[in-house]
């Protein structure tokens, strides 16, 4: 069931990568010690990055997602090879956490959306469990930071879901939780 799911995943990968052409391109596949991965870029998706001279943007992430050993049952993992600066970021590991409920039926297409929405700050959790970046926090708590949140992104077009005669979407920005508030528990 495993290996079946995860060629499903690499499928869905390519129809993501073939609807959107200038923000999702597929660098490898591979196979680790315990876990298969996916390397993709995610261009047109705008994050905070720190460096010794303070906050910028980068609108172009290199990202790895991890298929662990106990896939399905044990949620995909989302790792960015250059961390951006967000509270649920790893900064040293480039952990990216992205489940608040995980559900066995969870793809790649759903990795990369919350993946977006994390980098470009439109999804976060504030509430300290969660916080792996306590300076990213506190720096978006500050009102006086040059750099406004959420930051741009062009929302992935997904495929069709089965028995749906529309023959893409984008990802509903509609009902975007507010970033002053825990956007989601985890």
């Amino acid at each position: 069931m495993r290996n079946r799911r995860i060629e499903n995943e690499w499928r869905l990968l390519h129809d993501l990568a073939a609807l959107n052409p200038g923000s999702l391109e597929i660098v490898e596949r591979g196979v680790g010690p315990n876990e298969e991965y996916f390397r993709v870029r995610l261009n047109q998706t705008t994050g905070p990055v720190e460096s010794r001279d303070g906050v910028g943007l980068r609108d172009s992430h290199l990202a790895g997602f991890h298929f662990p050993r106990f896939f399905p049952a044990v949620p995909i993992e989302a790792l960015l090879m250059h961390p951006v600066f967000h509270p649920n970021v790893d900064p040293d590991t480039g952990f990216v956490c992205l489940w608040t409920r995980v559900c066995p039926g969870d793809t790649v297409a759903e990795a990369l959306t919350r993946l977006q929405r994390v980098i470009a700050w439109d999804l976060a959790n504030l509430t300290p469990d969660h916080v792996m970046q306590p300076r990213a926090a506190a720096w978006y708590r500050d009102t006086s930071r040059p750099i406004a949140l959420p930051c741009a992104f062009v929302p992935l077009l997904l495929p069709k879901p089965p028995g749906d005669g529309v023959e893409s979407r984008r990802a509903s920005l509609r009902t975007r939780p507010r970033l002053s508030q825990p956007m989601e528990r985890k």
